[in-house]
């Protein structure tokens, strides 16, 4: 009998990689009042450690890195570096530091975007990460009944325009986060000041940017199910994979 894959749970995943370190920077960051204020050294390494750690827990339980894990040790490793470059021993930050990490928010899903667009040309385009996940759809028949019925070229053409849809979502965020961490962070000269925006640019960021791409991610996921059936003739329960 095969092991059922074990999925990642979507609310500790929100749990461990936004929450704890908004958490993390807002409180712990302060440099005195109460006996958790450890100072903005501490504070961002607190929160750093959430996300790194729990990509390393998933991987060495799993023995693979699940895609969100990585994309979000990427994310936290630059925070880190971006961080250690723009504080000043004195306790300040560079003038550019909002620029630099409006940058680094904006280039995770720009790259995330260019490679999905680039995955499509090869054997394993990241929609199928996404969207047409072998778990979840019944690839091999969705694919074996279009060609009977002669619909496989609009199979095709309908999974590279869905790799458009969810790319140009991530450009989108792109946009987004880059004005958003510019905003948030405009007039942080100190480190308390910066740990408090950069954890207001996570927080704000997920319900201003992350829920709306969520939703279009649902609707993405209905248009796939919905163009499936019109193109195969197959129900629902006959192109997704028994749960």
């Amino acid at each position: 009998m095969t092991k059922k894959k074990e999925e990642e749970n979507p609310l500790l995943n929100i749990f461990v990689n936004v929450l704890l370190p908004i958490v993390a920077l807002s409180q712990l960051s302060k440099s005195e009042g109460k006996f958790w204020h450890l100072g903005p050294e501490y504070g961002m390494t607190v929160a750093v450690a959430f996300p790194f750690f729990y990509g390393l827990l998933f991987f060495f339980k799993n023995k693979k890195f699940n895609f969100y894990s990585i994309l979000g040790i990427i994310s936290v490793l630059l925070t880190g570096f971006i961080t250690i470059h723009v504080w000043n021993e004195d306790g300040s930050v560079k003038d550019n530091a909002d620029l630099l990490f409006a940058i680094k928010e904006a280039a995770v899903p720009l790259m995330l975007g260019a490679a999905m667009l680039y995955s499509h040309k090869t054997k394993k385009p990241l929609i199928d990460v996404f969207f047409l996940n072998p778990d979840i759809f019944d690839i091999a028949r969705i694919e074996g009944v279009a060609k009977e019925k002669g619909t496989f070229k609009d199979y095709l053409a309908f999974r590279l325009k869905l790799t458009w849809m969810f790319a140009g979502s991530f450009l989108l965020s792109s946009v987004m986060n880059f004005f958003l961490a510019m905003y948030l962070l405009d007039g942080a000269n100190d480190k308390e000041s910066y740990n408090l925006g950069v954890s207001k640019v996570m927080g704000i960021g997920y319900l201003v940017i992350g829920i709306p791409l969520m939703i279009i991610m649902v609707a993405c996921l209905f248009y796939l199910m919905k163009t499936i059936s019109r193109l195969t003739g197959l129900t629902r329960e006959e192109f997704m994979v028994p749960r």
